[in-house]
């Protein structure tokens, strides 16, 4: 099953991010990153671990302090055990719930769509047996949540996701919302994120500038990043519609009317938002970071 059950457009609720977890995802490739950290994932290693493994021939170059002294007698010939070390990959999910995120021009907001997304990254690392750990960028401020395995520690985590949205969206009806940039919170991100972590960003990185750049790329220089891009249609291209019709939008202060009709105006519209993502296109890979698009006009099971 790839569908959720969505009781509002512009809200989330706790069922709805339960349900995330049904939802397939392509997951991007994964880089090598230099990690020493040690957890649910197995792989063969020489020397000490945490987990036998085999007993082979020694080779030059094997740790002394792990020749099998016993097969070494026995046989005649010198033996070293070869270990099975784990190695965990925290997961750590940062969503950016600011202002421009609560914009949608059909079904569902942006917001919406992301914070089923993050809901459905965070039941798939559960699934692996890893700590998940999440990062709310609410516009002026920031909301973290340490890294814990539990389930129950997930679940307070969506019910935070959901209380967070919900608010947000109160804030913005009594224009009480502001759209500030998002380096604070990379920054404490960078401070939170350890070596070996893999952070999955979820944003429309609309307001991502230099400096957001050079936090990126210190994300990226020593774990696993993924960026998850939540866009609507409307942003990319205006629709076609005939001189009378006339699109009324709002900042949630002022209140405007675009006029598709305009053939200049639709070009000029279709140009800004070209120029706006090939900067975040460039941005993600200087960073080496791998970019998936989602757009609300879709939904999940069109993505699976």
């Amino acid at each position: 099953m790839d569908t959720i059950t969505r009781q509002s457009p512009v809200s989330v609720d706790i069922e709805q991010l339960i349900e995330a977890r049904a939802i397939h995802l392509q997951m991007p490739p994964w880089r090598n990153v230099s990690s020493s950290r040690h957890g649910n994932r197995l792989s063969k290693v020489r020397g000490r671990g945490m987990e036998f493994d085999e007993v082979r021939h020694y080779q030059p170059g094997d740790d002394i302090r792990c020749i099998d002294w016993r097969v070494t007698a026995r046989t005649g010939k010198t033996h070293t055990k070869l270990f099975r070390e784990d190695r965990e990959h925290p997961v750590f999910i940062f969503l950016d719930l600011s202002h421009s995120m609560y914009f949608g021009s059909g079904e569902k907001l942006k917001s919406v769509f992301a914070s089923e997304l993050a809901a459905c990254l965070g039941w798939n690392a559960q699934q692996l047996g890893e700590r998940v750990a999440l990062m709310l960028h609410l516009g002026e401020h920031s909301h973290n949540e340490k890294p814990a395995a539990s389930r129950t520690h997930w679940l307070a985590q969506l019910q935070t996701i959901v209380e967070q949205h919900n608010q947000q969206f109160s804030a913005l009806n009594s224009s009480q919302i502001i759209q500030s940039s998002p380096n604070a919170s990379l920054e404490t991100l960078c401070q939170l994120v350890k070596t070996g972590y893999q952070v999955h960003l979820i944003s429309d990185f609309y307001h991502f500038d230099k400096a957001s750049a050079l936090h990126l790329q210190r994300l990226s220089s020593h774990n696993q990043v993924f960026a998850w891009q939540i866009s609507d249609p409307l942003e990319q291209q205006l629709p076609r519609a005939s001189s009378a019709q006339q699109l009324q939008v709002s900042n949630g202060k002022q209140e405007g009317y675009l006029q598709p009709d305009n053939k200049t105006f639709r070009q000029q519209f279709m140009r800004l938002a070209k120029q706006r993502q090939q900067s975040i296109d460039v941005m993600l890979q200087q960073a080496r970071i791998p970019h998936q698009h989602f757009s609300t006009a879709f939904e999940w099971q069109d993505y699976a």
